[in-house]
């Protein structure tokens, strides 16, 4: 009896979807005393798992990329133009308080997030893509996100050097890692622990996220529904319009996933910290109920995905 019930344990602590829920109510019950302490393990934490999620491409393919220029542009405008524009066009219609509608276009102004690549890879999409998309945004980010804030919120305190840095911790650094953990078999030897070891870093990191802005769920709850409706608009209805649209263009799934969420997640981090060094805390609340919907969604493509392919 004692061996069932630890099996079953030992399958639930490896079970993605139990994580994420994990996250959330830990973030919402405890996050607040907690997160202060692990917010600085944030960054190395993701990219850690940018490394582990890339160790899978080989050379070869990412020598591969004149294959894919269409892709990766379409996967860019559904970030910037599409997301950011619904982020924009629904916050111009539903909120009237500065300091969230700062914080809405700010967000509509971020790359995509850095966790889009391995989320990419855990549901089976193609990381090559997402990958390469990455990083395309964030090059075009850097002249695109100082704009967008600038033209609508008429301030010129952004700077790209922060992208720049953050392109080389989250993004260029771990791709090396990754080149080190494929040539010396590593990536091999680790295999069978690796989606365990990238959903507890993902674990840690929403947890502090939720954590640092807990009181936004216990507040104001007409801002809160009208942030709740935005959210679910960019992420669930969207990830489901892309689905439908890559299927009628006969689109492979591995390319419907990556486009899925390189095309409905935002770097709500970044956006966190510029908001935070710009405007107040009070600003940062659309990032905290956007990673909670965005971590809904995420949840609910596992279960959508997994009943596709088990029918």
């Amino acid at each position: 009896m004692l061996t069932k019930i630890a099996m079953r344990a030992a399958l639930l602590l490896r079970d993605r979807n139990f994580i994420l829920v994990l996250s959330v109510v830990f973030g919402l019950a405890i996050g607040e005393r907690i997160a202060g302490w692990t917010q600085p393990a944030v960054l190395p934490l993701l990219a850690l798992v940018m490394a582990l999620s890339t160790a899978s491409i080989t050379s070869k393919e990412l020598a591969s990329l004149k294959t894919m220029p269409g892709r990766v542009v379409i996967a860019i405008l559904l970030n910037y133009l599409v997301m950011g524009g619904i982020i924009i066009l629904m916050g111009w219609w539903l909120i009237d308080d500065n300091e969230l509608w700062a914080g809405l276009v700010v967000i509509a102004a971020m790359p995509p997030a850095v966790a889009s690549v391995p989320w990419s890879s855990m549901f089976g999409g193609d990381t090559l893509l997402s990958l390469i998309s990455l990083v395309g945004a964030y090059l075009l980010a850097l002249v695109l996100t100082p704009v967008i804030i600038i033209l609508i919120l008429g301030i010129d305190v952004f700077s790209p050097v922060e992208l720049l840095i953050l392109l080389g911790e989250l993004v260029l650094a771990p791709l090396i890692v990754s080149r080190v953990l494929l040539y010396t078999g590593i990536s091999r030897r680790i295999e069978k622990w690796r989606g365990t070891i990238v959903n507890w870093c993902f674990f840690i990191v929403l947890f502090t996220i939720i954590g640092l802005n807990r009181q936004a769920f216990f507040g104001d709850f007409d801002v809160l529904l009208k942030l709740v409706a935005i959210g679910f608009v960019f992420s669930f209805v969207l990830s489901y319009a892309i689905e439908l649209v890559g299927k009628a263009f006969h689109a492979r799934q591995a390319t419907i996933i990556s486009m899925i969420f390189i095309g409905t997640m935002k770097n709500v981090g970044l956006a966190s910290g510029i908001l935070l060094a710009l405007f107040s805390e009070r600003a940062t609340i659309p990032s905290s109920v956007f990673t909670v919907l965005g971590l809904a969604r995420t949840i609910w493509l596992g279960f959508h995905f997994r009943s596709r392919n088990t029918s």
